[in-house]
């Protein structure tokens, strides 16, 4: 059999186990060349390299075994056809790597803008560049935590469904406009040229900040008003902040608030 390998010589130049040949024997998907009718001996052929490297790219891209046997089974050039739909596949894996890239990028950036005001007490300023918000329009109370749930990961899925990438912060949006202030929640989105009728686009300035801890049941418009006093037109933004240290029941905001501006009412 000097022109075949052995079942372990043949596991051993791509690193498997033998078991793992066996399965994919088993799954019809990698046949040895030549089994010995006497001793069962399992010998393969070098040229059959190939086929494994494709089932362990498979392997690699998530992609079911049982798959690979339709595309033998269904097309006799069924190597260039996988590999086709498996570059298709590695694309999207990279597309997708990348953007979780960049949330984790933005979310750091976030963490270390946090962290550089951490120890500020009462109302401070900070600038604050401009950012895109998914929004819902929420009308329960913040105090109820089931439907806060519901609607929050409602509208993640919609962010994610349209092509948006929601990100951390979240929280909620208080937009005064004249004599009616609406109240919002939000999950921050990265940037993009894409349009979609619940993304606004908040402007960068200067805020006015303070850290507290979030109350559900407080009046927290009346809150605003007393410790900012009144503006016709305002965005008021409770946004989460990412603490080393996650506390039970404790759920600290950082209130931002920035006068003179409002948002389009999508109701019109």
């Amino acid at each position: 059999m000097k022109n075949y390998l052995t079942i372990s010589e043949f596991a051993r130049l791509r690193d498997v186990n033998i078991n793992s040949l066996l399965y994919y024997e088993k799954l019809g998907i990698l046949l040895p060349a030549y089994i010995d009718p006497k001793n069962k001996y399992r010998y393969y052929a070098p040229e059959q390299l190939s086929v494994l490297d494709i089932i362990l790219l498979c392997i690699s891209l998530d992609i079911p075994l049982k798959e690979l046997k339709q595309y033998q089974d269904e097309n006799a050039y069924w190597q260039k056809r996988m590999l086709q739909d498996g570059r298709r596949i590695a694309e999207d894996k990279i597309r997708k790597m990348q953007t979780d890239l960049k949330k984790i990028e933005y979310m750091l950036k976030c963490q270390e803008e946090q962290d550089d005001y951490s120890a500020c007490n009462g109302i401070y300023r900070r600038e604050i560049a401009s950012r895109h918000f998914i929004v819902e329009e929420y009308f329960e109370k913040l105090a109820n935590i089931s439907q806060f749930g519901r609607i929050s990961s409602e509208l993640f899925d919609y962010a994610e469904s349209i092509g948006f990438s929601a990100v951390l912060p979240t929280g909620f949006m208080f937009i005064f406009n004249k004599n009616e202030v609406r109240q919002f929640l939000f999950y921050e989105v990265l940037s993009t040229d894409k349009k979609d009728r619940k993304v606004v686009e908040i402007p960068n300035g200067i805020y006015s900040c303070l850290q507290i801890e979030f109350e559900p049941d407080m009046n927290h418009i009346a809150f605003l008003r007393q410790r900012f006093g009144t503006s016709e037109k305002r965005i008021a933004i409770f946004s989460n902040l990412i603490r080393d240290k996650l506390q039970i029941n404790s759920r600290y905001n950082e209130i931002q608030v920035i006068d003179g501006y409002t948002i389009p009412d999508s109701r019109n």
